[in-house]
């Protein structure tokens, strides 16, 4: 219902002359179900205003050759849309307001849509029709590019029914599912021994080189070196030593005890599967391993909250950093698990887009948004508004998950707005003196000796720099800063006894530290482990 029915419709109401209770009833109840009606369209738009590339998008399968298991996909797991998706009205159908309709998809069993592109694809001749066969018949639409031209859609969809290479298709497709489900290998497979068994040496030869990717990344380690073009160099010892990388340094390690990969890297051939693309590659398909476990616990929960929050990168483009926390475990065994998901780039901070965002991004992986129970966003207007913010439109749609402030931004408020009184600031900035005046190699002696000449055993030896970003890494600086007090007393007495200019410095720190910034030092303590053991 338009803006202007609504006006027009009070206005009919105001200015009546004679109104009964029984109109006045009618003008209610009509008035509540626009409301719910503009309800529903809000929140069914909602799911589609941001477009996210569906992970089996048909979009992503088309003119290019498959292999096996993606031309499974196309064939049985293909994404498809739901019974209350909303289809886009394309250029050339929004005059005429016509639309893909969803009972398409279920009298023609071929048909499949793509939300990336945006209209119909035979799912069958996507993958196996190659030519037009007998006739010449052209292939075009619903196999090679999109089909848009709704008005036509039932005359195209029956015609395309009967076209030879469709038929020849379906056939392919139904020996391909039976070769694939059983695990038989294919006829070019079976006529081409070579074939099978240069394909297991590439497969037992791409092995460690996962593994190193893996590894290399487990320990956070950079893959990239300082040549990682041409071949790897198996040098002697006589000769120079060239630093390859990580990636490399640890493959070549690993191929003196595999002497078919050793081999392998060794040879003429032209393909090695160490260039960053294939890294990248590797990469990419742990990643979505990574993702589809996630979602399985995520979905097994059956409860879960979403937290997000959106920055701008070194390329000037704002990602939101989509992450989910749930709880896993037996009742005897329960603990809470906090995982990321995703980087996703937006290009509006509304509250409208950003809900868009996150909720399609969570259909995106696949995680049922109906067991959404909570929200976590920072202070800011657009995430936490109750009228337009992103949390109020997202309980739109999952209407049980209420919206907490994350517990990392009230840290770093609180500590910011406590910074803002003159002694605490001023006791933060002479411990960060204390570590600048320290640290040099004979002061720094001069200290290390009083704390070893001690008969008390201290965990910390030095005094920390304090972070000029994370809060949580500066309570680590001022506990061992308040452990080490004593030495630091100690040390500054007998720097005091030095006849150089330094001795008046530590004169200057040492009256610095009155009763004030004692009391300052453990307010700023005790606050900073209480937010960071209450919230973080």
């Amino acid at each position: 219902m338009s803006i202007k029915k609504i006006t027009n419709f009070f206005k009919t109401t105001s200015t009546s002359v004679s109104v009964t209770a029984s109109t006045a009833s009618d003008s209610l109840k009509r008035k509540h179900e626009l409301e719910t009606e503009d309800s529903q369209i809000i929140g069914n738009q909602l799911e589609n205003v941001v477009h996210l590339t569906q992970k089996n998008d048909i979009g992503l399968f088309l003119n290019r050759c498959l292999s096996d298991h993606e031309k499974n996909i196309v064939l049985t797991n293909l994404w498809s849309p739901q019974a209350n998706y909303l289809f886009p009205l394309l250029n050339n159908n929004a005059k005429r307001n016509i639309k893909f309709q969803q009972r398409w998809l279920d009298k023609f069993n071929w048909l499949s849509y793509s939300e990336k592109l945006e209209g119909a694809f035979c799912k069958y001749c996507v993958v196996f029709a190659k030519s037009g066969g007998k006739g010449s018949q052209a292939l075009g639409s619903l196999v090679t590019h999109a089909f848009q031209n709704w008005k036509k859609a039932l005359e195209v969809f029956e015609k395309h029914s009967k076209h030879e290479y469709h038929t020849l298709s379906l056939l392919k497709s139904e020996q391909f599912l039976k070769s694939f489900s059983s695990g038989q290998p294919s006829i070019i497979d079976i006529l081409d021994t070579e074939r099978m068994k240069q394909k297991k040496e590439n497969r037992l030869n791409l092995l460690p080189i996962i593994e190193c990717v893996m590894l290399c990344g487990r320990q956070e380690l950079a893959l990239r070196g300082h040549k990682d073009a041409g071949p790897i160099c198996f040098k002697t010892e006589s000769e120079p030593y060239i630093n390859e990388g990580n990636f490399r340094g640890i493959l070549k390690y690993k191929a003196k005890d595999l002497n078919h990969l050793k081999h392998f890297l060794e040879s003429d051939g032209r393909y090695k599967y160490t260039s960053s693309k294939i890294q990248n590659e590797i990469i990419s398909s742990a990643g979505d391993i990574l993702l589809e476990k996630i979602v399985k616990e995520v979905n097994s929960a059956k409860c879960f909250s979403v937290l997000a929050d959106e920055t701008t990168d070194i390329s000037v483009k704002e990602q939101l950093a989509l992450c989910v926390r749930y709880v896993v475990g037996s009742d005897e065994n329960v603990f809470v698990c906090e995982r990321f998901l995703k980087y996703i780039e937006i290009h509006s901070l509304t509250g409208k887009d950003i809900a868009s965002t996150i909720v399609n991004g969570l259909n995106s992986c696949g995680i049922d948004c109906s067991n959404m129970y909570g929200q976590g966003y920072d202070g800011a207007s657009n995430m936490s508004g109750r009228f337009k913010g992103t949390q109020k439109i997202v309980r739109e749609t999952c209407p049980k998950a209420l919206y907490v402030h994350c517990a990392a931004h009230s840290l770093n408020l609180a500590v910011s707005t406590s910074c803002d009184i003159q002694a605490i600031r001023n006791s933060l900035g002479l411990v960060e003196k204390m570590y600048c005046f320290l640290n040099t190699p004979k002061r720094k002696n001069v200290f290390l000796s009083v704390i070893n000449e001690s008969d008390m055993d201290t965990r910390s030896k030095s005094i920390k720099h304090l972070c000029a970003t994370r809060w949580v890494e500066r309570y680590t600086a001022i506990n061992d800063f308040v452990e080490l007090f004593p030495y630091v007393i100690q040390t500054l007495e007998k720097i005091c006894e030095w006849n150089d200019t330094t001795s008046t410095d530590a004169n200057i720190l040492m009256k610095a530290m009155d009763s004030e910034f004692l009391i300052s030092l453990q307010v700023i303590k005790v606050n900073i482990i209480f937010y960071c053991h209450a919230f973080v």
